[in-house]
Parts: C-alpha cells; sequence; structure tokens
C-alpha cells in the first residue's frame, strides 16, 4: 500500500496515516444546510475530498465515505415561509438540486448521506448519554453543553476563552450557566415551526449535535478522518470533539482535513460585495473539468483565488491536456497499421503515475501532481510534433505516455469524456463567454493557411495578430491548424 502523509488540523503538523482497519479508510465530511443551491466554495470542498476518495480506492483502499445533509435549521425555516412551502419539502427539493449540481462536475454522491430529520431518535440518545456523564444541562426549556466540564475544550482550535466566548453563536437563552456553552437541544413554543418531542420538552437538535450523532453512528466511535471547510474548525468542529467525547469513549476523529476558502478576485466572497457566485452559475461558463483542474491548481489548505485570469489559465490547461489526448489518438490510429504489434511500455507508464500518486500521496499536493501530469504531456506533445515518420519505438513511448495521462486523470476525475467532445465543448463555451462569431474565425484561419502556402508571411502574421486581438490563439500542427480562445 503506497504510504499517506497528511497534515492533521488537530496536531498542526503532517503526520504518517495509519487507518484503523489496515486497507480500510473512514470518512466524514460535514455536509450543507440546505436551504439554498451551492456556491462555488462549496463546490471545493465537495471537489477536494470526490478527489481524495477517488485516490484512496485507486491506490486499493476500500473506503466508507459519509456526508450528511443538515435539513433542518433555522435558515431553512425562514427560507421555506419566504417560499411559502414546508421546510421539509424545501430541504428535499434542495438536496435533490445539490446532488445535480454536484453531478454537473462530476462529484459522486457519498456512501451515506443521513439526514437530521431522520435521526431524531438517536440525537436525543445522544443528548441522554451527555446529560448521564455530566455534560448537559437544562436551561430555559433549551438544553446546553456544559463547556465547563470538558477540559480539553479549546484544545483543537487553539483558542483561549474570550476568544471562544466570541466566535460563538450569540444564545437568545440568557439563563444558560456559561456564554460558551452552546445549544444541544433547542425548545420550540411556536406550533407552527417544526418539533419534536424530547425528554426535554418539544424542540429541535442544536447545530453541532448532528454531526457528532451521525458519524459516529454510521463509522463508530473512533474512526480516520473528519474533514470539512476551514471555518468549520470552530466552533462547528471544536463543539462536535466535545461532544462525541462526552458522550462514548473512542477517539472519534483521529485526522481532520480541512480546506480552504475561495476568493472571489483577492476578497471574501459575499452577497454584500455582489461577488456570490452558486456552482450553477459557474458552469453556465466554465467547463466543469476546467473547474476541477482550477480547485487542483492550488493545494487544498490553503485559500484560492477565483477570478477570470485564474480560471481562464485552468481552462486552458484542460484544453491543452484534451488535446494532447486527442492528437495522440489520432497519431496512434494512424500507426497502428505501420506497426502492428507495438504496445505500451507499462515501465514507463508506471514511472510517470508513479510521480503523480507519490505527490498524491503527500497530503494530497495536488498542484505537484498536475505538475506530472504536464511533464507526461509535453513529452507526449514531443512525439507529436516531431516531423518525419514515427518509429515504432516513439509509438510505444506515445502509447505509453498517453495511458500514464489517463491513468492520471482518473484519480482526479478528470478526462472522463471523449477528446474530441470535451475539446468541442471547451470551445463552445469560451466563444459563447466572449461572443465569438466561429464562422469569421474559420474563415480567417482558412486566409492564413492560403497566405502561409504562398509563403506570404506578412499576411499570415496579420491574420493571426487579427485573431489574438479577438482572444483566439493558433495552434499550428502537422495536420493544420487548430485555435483555442485565450
Amino acid at each position: 500500500m503506497v504510504p499517506i502523509r497528511l497534515y492533521d488540523t488537530s496536531r498542526r503538523e503532517k503526520v504518517d496515516f495509519q487507518p484503523l482497519i489496515p486497507g480500510h479508510v473512514s470518512i466524514y465530511v460535514c455536509g450543507l444546510t440546505v436551504y439554498d443551491l451551492p456556491h462555488i466554495g462549496h463546490a471545493r470542498t465537495f471537489v477536494v475530498f470526490d478527489v481524495f476518495r477517488r485516490f484512496l480506492r485507486q491506490i486499493g483502499y476500500d473506503v466508507k465515505f459519509v456526508r450528511n445533509h443538515t435539513d433542518i435549521d433555522d435558515k431553512i425555516i425562514k427560507r421555506s415561509r419566504e417560499e411559502n412551502t414546508t421546510p421539509t419539502e424545501l430541504a428535499s427539493r434542495m438536496i435533490d438540486e445539490l446532488h445535480k449540481d454536484m453531478a454537473s462536475i462530476d462529484v459522486a454522491e457519498a456512501d451515506v448521506e443521513p439526514r437530521v430529520t431522520q435521526h431524531i431518535p438517536d440525537i436525543i440518545a445522544f443528548i441522554q448519554k451527555l446529560f448521564d456523564n455530566g455534560y448537559a444541562y437544562e436551561a430555559g426549556g433549551d438544553v446546553y453543553y456544559r463547556v465547563s466540564a470538558f477540559k480539553d475544550y479549546g484544545k483543537f482550535s487553539n483558542r483561549n476563552l474570550d476568544e471562544m466566548i466570541n466566535g460563538v453563536r450569540k444564545a437568545v437563552n440568557e439563563a444558560k450557566d456559561s456564554a460558551e456553552d452552546f445549544a444541544l437541544w433547542k425548545g420550540e413554543t411556536d406550533p407552527e415551526k417544526p418539533a419534536w418531542d424530547s425528554p426535554w420538552g418539544r424542540g429541535r437538535p442544536g447545530w453541532h449535535i448532528e454531526c457528532s450523532c451521525m458519524s459516529t453512528k454510521y463509522l463508530s466511535p473512533s474512526f480516520d478522518i473528519h474533514g470539512g471547510g476551514r471555518d468549520l474548525i470552530f466552533p462547528h468542529h471544536e463543539n462536535e470533539i466535545a461532544q462525541a467525547k462526552g458522550a462514548q469513549d473512542g477517539d472519534f476523529a483521529r485526522y481532520w482535513m480541512h480546506v480552504g476558502m475561495v476568493e472571489i478576485n483577492g476578497e471574501k466572497m459575499s452577497h454584500s460585495l455582489h461577488n456570490f457566485w452558486t456552482l450553477r452559475d459557474i458552469v453556465k461558463q466554465v467547463h466543469p473539468e476546467a473547474l476541477r483542474y482550477f480547485f487542483l491548481t492550488t493545494h487544498y489548505r490553503n485559500n484560492i483565488n477565483f477570478s477570470h485570469d485564474t480560471i481562464n489559465e485552468a481552462t486552458q490547461r484542460i484544453t491543452s491536456l484534451y488535446r494532447t489526448l486527442s492528437a495522440a489518438d489520432k497519431l496512434i490510429a494512424q500507426l497502428a497499421n505501420k506497426h502492428p504489434n507495438v504496445v505500451a511500455n507499462p515501465e514507463i507508464i508506471k514511472e510517470h503515475e508513479d510521480a503523480f500518486v507519490e505527490a498524491m500521496a503527500d497530503d494530497l499536493n495536488t498542484p505537484k501532481a498536475l505538475a506530472a501530469m504536464a511533464q507526461t504531456a509535453k513529452l507526449a506533445n514531443e512525439i507529436i510534433d516531431a516531423r518525419g515518420k514515427k518509429t515504432a519505438q516513439q509509438l510505444a513511448l506515445l502509447m505509453a505516455y498517453r495511458q500514464a495521462l489517463v491513468n492520471m486523470g482518473s484519480y482526479c476525475g478528470l478526462f472522463t469524456r471523449r477528446p474530441d467532445d470535451a475539446l468541442a465543448t471547451l470551445r463552445d463555451l469560451a466563444v459563447k463567454r466572449l461572443g465569438l462569431d466561429v464562422d469569421e474565425i474559420t474563415a480567417l484561419i482558412a486566409q492564413r493557411t492560403t497566405a502561409r502556402a504562398e509563403k506570404n508571411w506578412a499576411r499570415s502574421d496579420e491574420i493571426r495578430d487579427k485573431l489574438a486581438q479577438m482572444g483566439v490563439q493558433l495552434l499550428d500542427r502537422a495536420d493544420g491548424t487548430d485555435w483555442l480562445v485565450s
């Protein structure tokens, strides 16, 4: 098995990853509060863990991946009233939309996707354990976690008491013992709002308790990896740890992975700044694999900047890789009759794939992995663009490089489409985004081809410059001139 190193948030260092059960990895990732469509920040977290799960399975691990849906919350109740529907209907509809949006960027559903409303008895029983162990108390119709009873509270997020008090959600009930104590069960007296019977009266779960309960229900009191966005470190994950360790024996999560934020043109994404992008808005303009590639260009723990330039660069790179695959497929097909017994050298494939895997195993270092992919594509292009007749040896190398690229892509959810189909979609999106006239571009390229044949280099350069001003980049290859939008 490939040795894996992970940066563990709780230890604040990179450590060797050793699963509880050899060959098996258990992962819980915090899902969404489903009152609205997912935004680009959600998409990044989902893609990172989708890639991580693919990688683990590719290298031979059996993976159980759990990601929850928070389908009852104040935000859901408020939005359902605004839309004149029920919280249940709104949440179910938003979960369906979430699945559609994530499928559009090739993110697979989790193995288990529990909903809070389906686990109310489990949550009540979990809270009762906290009562039994001295960590919970009633106050004014609500139930709170007594933070002072858990000696390690604040250790995970490395915060002192003042920071914790400032970071917690404002409490409506001032009857609680201490400001940092957080809600486990929220009493509800409004008959029009969703609520469930409990030993402490009608109400609904607090935000944090659901993940402590559902993660351990579907995995165990000790499981391998807990993940989510970096914004969840405090208070959500700090509180999860306190609840889980207060209610039951076990380590809870043994490793913690947190994904950095998505910034928009260098600023925090916010409705107030008018820079809020839903995933659905993005994929109308950006190819799904270009978006996945973009997310992988920056290490998952770091913030990533979404801008015209960065997404355009990612689009150009995935386009270039697909062009390499397309050109390789065509050349291999052409040479198959001339060199019928040639096969790809498995050692070459392994050499390049190993470099990629080594990077991925080092705390999911996708930028380094993509560099290995780019180097392989470069070698393939050198053969494709080489003048003269291709030898059997060149064919064998090209076949190996092509297969290595496809193998690398499989770890990341890339190259899932026929190259020519992907290229057509990439170009269509770019043309649409820039409002270009394809017929005009095609005509200008034809004129340039004629000028080159007549050795009219001045006219050829003139046309190239005109196309460049339109945002069109020309690609001159042995089999003709192709183009892409820069």
